[in-house]
């Protein structure tokens, strides 16, 4: 391992994150493990790029340094992030894949167990029959969740980077709150909620912040456009915040003039639910306790919407096109794994609710040793009401 130009990490955490995927490919019985995702990537390497819609892997031997294989013109980015001496590059009118056999032949892994992402994105059915045909002595098997398992758990660098990221997420979420007028415009919302982020040291979003108004607002995971604000509507904000690739979120409405009893019931019913999921979430506990204790409020609450999804997704390292870890683990019904210190979620409350529009409710959580750390507590849950 070599400090690159920018190390956000120190060498030892890389080396224990790299010793415990080692671990879990013993587990596993892989003698060599193929990434191809981002997020894992970075995660062991602390190389990143957005260039990812071009091949790159990294290959993690058992027994020697891990070879990264960055995507073509993208050499410059090793030394800027990559922990790792060994890389390979390509051309772009080369076979990425004959590439990525040939590191694995001389790793001397043509004969051996090799580990790839089965899950993953980021590696095709046609690039794995290659590969296959490349290493015909080779045993090819599934290694999904090897990385992600790690992440799962932060460490306290990692939970620091994600309070930084709350801190710009919050920045941004009380620009909107501030901008949302009658007669502005989606736009000039969003304007100052991304300007705030930006103000707070946030770097691009894994997704871009939602932000709808009225009728629009029922539209899930619709972004601003060039609506005007009008009285008597409601103005949806969930917004993210990103530093070192580490995601926190969190989501408020406003009610632009005198709010109806319906929000106001809306309101009550899921800042309720939020509550009392965060009490839910502790050490030991079983993730669905916390699911059926949030989905049971809202329901008694009558307000016309039904918890029929996951409450809460894990979140953390993110690269376009999401900012969430739901894959590795959610707040959902039927998920019997326990809650352990140093798992991040985004926990969600939010209702969409016809004639009222997106009642917006969520932070990001984290499990401490005795309960749940909400790290954007700043700005207190519920519709904000701007007469």
């Amino acid at each position: 391992m070599r400090k690159p130009a920018n190390l956000y990490f120190s060498l030892d955490e890389y080396r224990q994150r790299l010793d415990g995927v080692r671990a879990r490919m013993a587990e596993r019985g892989v003698d060599v493990l193929l990434l191809h995702t981002p997020e894992n990537i970075y995660y062991l390497s602390g190389y990143q790029t957005p260039g990812y819609y071009w091949y790159m892997a990294l290959v993690v031997p058992t027994d020697r340094e891990p070879v990264l294989i960055p995507p073509p013109h993208e050499e410059s980015l090793v030394p800027a992030y990559s922990i790792f001496d060994s890389y390979v590059t390509y051309r772009d009118n080369a076979d990425w894949v004959a590439t990525t056999a040939n590191v694995l032949r001389d790793l001397g892994c043509e004969r051996k167990r090799i580990g790839y992402e089965q899950m993953s994105w980021f590696f095709r059915v046609g690039e794995y029959e290659r590969l296959k045909a490349f290493l015909p002595d080779a045993t090819l098997v599934s290694a999904s969740g090897t990385v992600e398992q790690r992440r799962m758990i932060k460490s306290p660098e990692e939970i620091e980077y994600m309070r930084r990221a709350a801190a710009a997420a919050e920045a941004g979420i009380r620009a909107g709150i501030e901008a949302a007028r009658v007669g502005a415009t989606e736009n000039d919302v969003a304007a100052e909620v991304v300007r705030a982020q930006l103000a707070h040291n946030s770097e691009y979003s894994g997704l871009p912040p939602f932000i709808t108004s009225g009728p629009r607002s029922m539209l899930v995971h619709a972004t601003w456009s060039g609506r005007e604000l009008q009285r008597d509507e409601i103005v949806f904000l969930e917004v993210p915040g990103c530093i070192n690739r580490y995601h926190a979120a969190m989501t408020r409405s406003v009610w632009l003039g005198d709010p109806p009893d319906l929000l106001l019931r809306a309101n009550e019913t899921n800042t309720e639910a939020l509550r009392l999921a965060k009490e839910a979430i502790r050490p030991g506990a079983a993730a669905h306790v916390a699911f059926e204790i949030a989905r049971d409020r809202i329901t008694a609450g009558n307000v016309g919407y039904r918890q029929g999804r996951r409450i809460a997704y894990s979140i953390g390292i993110a690269f376009p096109p999401g900012w969430d870890e739901g894959h590795i683990i959610s707040i959902n019904d039927g998920e019997t794994r326990a809650f352990q210190p140093g798992m991040t979620f985004h926990l969600i409350t939010t209702m969409r609710i016809a004639g009222i529009g997106a009642v917006g409710c969520s932070d990001t959580v984290m499990v401490a040793s005795k309960g749940c750390e909400t790290l954007t507590a700043v700005i207190p849950a519920g519709v904000v009401i701007t007469r």
